[in-house]
């Protein structure tokens, strides 16, 4: 990946206001995230955003173009991602280890959040980035329940 470094600030904010991740954020917002080194990367087709068992514990947020999400000796993906997607979280809040990789399908734009730069927002900001998180946590915790609930359900008829 390469940080980019010729993308204006006019551009960038064009494409926050479009991504969901950035949705609860007011404009003010969205502009403080910019103005505080806020470091943009871009990933070509096929190439590692992530490698699984790496240590890195920033996280990525994808802006533009679509990304797989795979663990090392599996072909099919776990997971597609699209723009407004994140990942790398596991990493940045347990300071430990890759769990599985993300690979560009397409050109990639991402917003690198890692520790310098949330610790230097304002608290609001630190809040809303923090509440996405929280929110992705809470549904994937959801939707493993009713998995579960859906495999004891269907072990109980079929016993019947």
């Amino acid at each position: 990946m390469k940080r980019i470094t010729h993308l204006g600030r006019g551009k960038i904010l064009i494409i926050l206001n479009k991504v969901p991740f950035f949705k609860e954020f007011t404009p003010h917002e969205r502009e403080k995230v910019i103005d505080t080194e806020a470091t943009f990367y871009v990933a070509n087709a096929n190439e590692y955003i992530i490698e699984q068992n790496t240590l890195d514990t920033a996280f990525y947020i994808l802006l533009n173009g679509t990304a797989r999400v795979t663990l090392d000796g599996v072909e099919k993906p776990l997971a597609d991602m699209g723009p407004g997607d994140f990942f790398g979280e596991i990493a940045f809040i347990q300071n430990a280890s890759r769990t599985s990789n993300v690979i560009a399908n397409d050109v990639c734009i991402l917003l690198k959040v890692d520790r310098r730069l949330l610790g230097a927002l304002q608290a609001e900001i630190r809040e809303k980035f923090k509440d996405q998180i929280i929110l992705k946590l809470a549904g994937m915790i959801a939707t493993k329940n009713n998995q579960k609930t859906e495999r004891s359900s269907t072990e109980n008829t079929s016993k019947k």
